[in-house]
């Protein structure tokens, strides 16, 4: 800052000095005031203070400028730092999707594949299988049929109870015809006994 104000010094003395012994005004130099008459120390000094103030005005809004845009930096510099481990956990995410999508697909290609097998599987097992299904089905419809002429054979063909039935009529008429026999004998003994011949 010192070396700052003495240049500044040194360039407003000056050409006032130049002015005092030419007798005349202080040239204006870019960024000066235009002195019209010699100026007194005191008025030097007024002057040269607040220059100085300007300057310093100046710098410490400069500082301040810097301060903020360091701010702004750090701000930044923490933004990309940020930016870069999202960055990176994204890519690190997608490389975990595009694992597990690529092992997905490899699990659909080998499902396909099955369902392809399998979908052949049945189509050749249909087409042994459909003359095997006619085939019983034949056997079973002939099954019926010969269960169906047993079934009005055996239900024409007399049980044990009607042969008992049968056996115990036939003994019975025996011994009608038993009994009528000897009645019969009888008759003929008594017209016999009575004079009466066939």
């Amino acid at each position: 800052m010192r070396p700052v104000a003495a240049l500044i010094a040194a360039l407003a003395i000056s050409p006032m000095a130049l002015a005092e012994e030419s007798g005349g005004s202080v040239p204006s130099l870019p960024g000066q005031i235009a002195v019209s008459k010699p100026m007194t120390p005191a008025q030097k000094i007024a002057t040269l203070e607040e220059a100085l103030n300007k300057e310093i005005g100046r710098r410490v809004d400069l500082d301040a400028k810097v301060v903020s845009l360091a701010q702004e930096n750090s701000r930044l510099v923490s933004a990309r730092d940020a930016l870069t481990r999202d960055k990176a956990s994204s890519d690190a995410e997608l490389a975990r999707t595009r694992d597990a999508m690529s092992l997905l697909q490899r699990d659909l290609a080998s499902l396909r594949g099955d369902y392809t097998g399998i979908a052949k599987t049945i189509r050749l097992s249909l087409e042994s299988l459909a003359p095997l299904a006619l085939l019983i089905l034949a056997l079973l419809g002939l099954l019926l049929f010969i269960t169906r002429k047993l079934a009005v054979h055996v239900h024409d063909v007399p049980t044990m109870a009607k042969l008992h039935e049968y056996e115990t009529l036939v003994t019975h008429l025996h011994d009608q015809l038993k009994a009528e026999k000897g009645h019969n004998a009888v008759l003929k003994e008594r017209l016999t006994n009575l004079g009466i011949v066939d």
